[in-house]
């Protein structure tokens, strides 16, 4: 399992093998999302819904390859997680 904590209004790139659950942690100010895709163009790979400060996410990753990935509620937040 990775942990990737959500702080300061940004999203990390992450790189992990396939199989590997990542938990993203909301420390944050504010509720975040984190969706599958960019903004104005989702995918259906993973959508967390809003979750709240102190709350957090987690999900599996079993294929390999790259995601985008976003908060639908604070569009600029953008980064990108591969799978290898």
């Amino acid at each position: 399992m990775l942990a990737s904590n959500i702080v300061g209004f940004a999203l990390s790139d992450i790189t992990v093998a396939v199989g590997t659950t990542i938990t993203w942690a909301n420390q944050d100010s504010a509720p975040h999302t984190v969706t599958s895709g960019v903004p104005g163009s989702l995918t259906s790979e993973f959508d967390s819904g809003s979750f709240g400060i102190g709350e957090s996410y987690q999900r599996s990753f079993n294929t390999p390859g790259t995601f985008a990935y976003f908060c639908t509620i604070h569009p600029f937040m953008q980064a990108t997680i591969t799978v290898q």
